[in-house]
């Protein structure tokens, strides 16, 4: 771009306007700076409840979806599932309560030991959604269970023995 001189830029602009403005007219532009400016519309608000909403919509969208896989299992296999369920449920409440400074490690794992053994349910019960009922699913899914079962007794005798050999020792030390 070249340079050129200020005034070569303006030479034959006659459109400049050099009249004085009629009076009053700070007065006219000073009320209209006074006179209120439509508010501006706050879009925080409104763009949390959208996202509250999307946020729901989303959740109603899985939790239904997630009711429609629900597998259903002949009654004698329910039965037995709610069995084996309410035994470990029990099982787990018990050890739980066993937790102390000298049984947290143990119970921790004890506790991932389980969350593994849960996944291995899930994916049987997932196989018997997709394909139906078949004995060797089912006898899995019952091995699975009886082997969470006796997992949790097992740690909890283990939970037991500390707890005697903590008290056993200190017994000693009085």
């Amino acid at each position: 771009m070249e340079h050129k001189n200020i005034n070569e830029l303006f030479e034959g602009t006659t459109n400049w306007d050099f009249e004085n403005p009629e009076s009053g007219h700070e007065k006219r532009f000073l009320e209209k700076l006074k006179v209120a400016k439509p508010k501006k519309r706050n879009w925080i608000p409104l763009s949390l409840v959208a996202s509250l909403f999307l946020s729901f919509g989303v959740l109603m969208y899985f939790y239904s979806n997630s009711q429609q896989e629900e597998i259903q299992l002949s009654p004698q296999v329910q039965e037995t599932q709610d069995y084996f369920s309410s035994v470990i449920q029990s099982e787990l409440k018990n050890l739980k309560e066993q937790k102390n400074p000298m049984t947290t490690v143990l119970i921790t794992d004890a506790l991932n030991e389980m969350k593994k053994l849960e996944t291995d349910y899930e994916k049987l019960k997932k196989e018997i959604a997709k394909n139906g009922e078949n004995k060797q699913v089912i006898f899995a899914m019952i091995t699975n269970m009886q082997t969470r079962i006796s997992f949790l007794q097992q740690v909890m005798e283990q939970v037991e023995q500390l707890n005697n050999f903590n008290t056993d020792k200190n017994e000693n030390h009085l």
